[in-house]
């Protein structure tokens, strides 16, 4: 899968925009390996103030790659919807979230 591919899709997952996605260009670390410690980290301020997000997600190798990819960067979509916010961890409410896209992506492929 290519990058303007998969961001069709992310957009058929109503997630994501071209100023998120203009926003994230060469900020994502791709790696061809599925099994890894991937994350969507928050860059803040001395004031703990989101300012800048980065993600790091493995190569489209298979589909659970691409879950990882769809949850990853539903991260990123509520980081950079709080840009300029004080960063609240809500770590269950954001993994609950991410999931639920996951299991869009898994409803509309059937």
């Amino acid at each position: 899968m290519n990058e303007e591919t998969f961001q069709e899709l992310l957009l058929s997952l109503n997630f994501g925009s071209s100023d998120f996605f203009s926003f994230i260009n060469g900020k994502v670390h791709r790696y061809p390996v599925e099994d890894f410690p991937w994350a969507c980290i928050p860059i803040l301020d001395d004031n703990e103030i989101i300012k800048d997000i980065r993600i790091i997600v493995p190569e489209f190798l298979n589909e659970k790659c691409l879950l990882i990819n769809i949850h990853e960067y539903y991260h990123a979509y509520e980081l950079f919807n709080e840009l300029g916010n004080v960063y609240v961890e809500n770590i269950d409410i954001r993994e609950r979230n991410a999931k639920n896209k996951e299991k869009l992506y898994l409803k509309m492929k059937k």
